[in-house]
């Protein structure tokens, strides 16, 4: 996963203003398959996270090989997951 300079500005704001110091990656089950869900949280001792363009991110190894091709943007003011993954939802 890559993390734009103006998406990390974003995502930082976020994260300080929701008193988060970590972005949590998880799969969720969607209408086909599964879709990235990207939650704020504050780490616990004994948590393990990485840092990816200077943001803590925590995620699990099947979450790790899905992110390869993604990049957090931003596009219009707002924060957009570039995906090369093939999807159904549009």
């Amino acid at each position: 996963m890559k993390i734009s300079d103006e998406a990390k500005l974003l995502i930082t704001d976020a994260l300080a203003s929701n008193n988060c110091d970590c972005l949590q990656v998880v799969l969720k089950k969607s209408c086909c398959g599964t879709s990235l869900n990207f939650v704020p949280i504050k780490l616990k001792a004994g948590d393990s996270a990485v840092s990816i363009d200077g943001i803590s991110v925590m995620m699990d190894d099947q979450v790790k090989a899905r992110v390869e091709k993604v990049t957090l943007a931003v596009e219009d003011g707002e924060l957009i997951i570039q995906d090369d993954a093939p999807s159904c939802c549009g």
